[in-house]
């Protein structure tokens, strides 16, 4: 258990990227725990997962990121809560390796997205969401791992494509306009608030922060939350194991088979 937790104060604009940030240090005793309101998906689940990871070796923004998908998974909405529950897998995949792997898969994923909203064109959107989910897939046996066996993880790689320049550009903005503008009413406050914590991500000088904010992009396309919706049930199974504590390896399988199986259900 941490000893202590960061408290983020951050004042911002609606529509405006963080302008100032204070951090303030309590003892973690002195911070109430998250407690489980038993619905399908909640902060408790996505919080306790979030507290495998080294919150020292987490960037900034990616606190944010966090807490927002905290945000996103108490909010009452299939689709808010699908989004929780993906973000927090990718979010923990990409954190977890004690050295950072590249983001190609969310990267491609994010450029044919962009090229399919602008030209209608989503021949290659099938190609990047399919290989996206196999990275999903990678993420949650990283999970596992990070869950019975942490210390593989922390001196393990992140897996590396062969993409130029590993990931770290895409079409960030036109991504983001594109989701922003299909989110529902439940969703667009709080994915501004990530768009401005990713947008400090991507344009940062450190690879885990430029690969969790082409993740958090990725896993924010309409395809990857259909994908996520389907297999709700899964993910959040699974998300309670490892918010449990226990072995979550079987629920991990099933969460696999079951976001591989909701590929050939989305629409483009």
């Amino acid at each position: 258990m941490l000893s202590i937790a960061l408290i983020l104060l951050v004042a911002q604009s609606a529509f405006a990227a963080p302008s100032s940030v204070d951090v303030n240090f309590y003892k973690i005793n002195d911070i109430p725990s998250v407690r489980d309101n038993g619905e399908l998906v909640s902060s408790y689940m996505t919080d306790r997962s979030f507290e495998y990871i080294d919150g020292g070796d987490v960037p900034l923004y990616a606190q944010m990121v966090m807490q927002t998908i905290n945000d996103f998974a108490n909010v009452p909405d299939p689709g808010t809560k699908a989004t929780a529950a993906v973000q927090t897998i990718a979010t923990m995949g990409e954190l977890a390796n004690g050295i950072p792997g590249d983001a190609c898969e969310a990267a491609a994923l994010v450029n044919a997205y962009a090229y399919s909203v602008s030209t209608g064109n989503s021949a290659g959107l099938r190609v990047a969401v399919a290989n996206y989910v196999q990275r999903v897939a990678g993420y949650i046996d990283t999970i596992v791992q990070l869950v019975v066996n942490p210390n593989g993880v922390r001196y393990s790689s992140g897996p590396k494509g062969k993409c130029l320049g590993g990931g770290r550009s895409y079409q960030f903005e036109e991504a983001w306009d594109a989701i922003l503008n299909n989110a529902n009413a439940y969703q667009v406050g709080l994915l501004n608030e990530e768009y401005c914590a990713a947008r400090r991500m991507y344009n940062a000088f450190n690879i885990r922060s430029n690969n969790l904010a082409a993740a958090i992009t990725a896993t924010s396309t309409s395809q990857v939350n259909q994908i996520a919706q389907i297999a709700l049930p899964q993910l959040a199974q699974f998300l309670r194991a490892v918010a449990g504590g226990g072995n979550p390896a079987q629920a991990g399988a099933n969460a696999k088979v079951a976001i591989l199986q909701a590929l050939g259900k989305v629409t483009y």
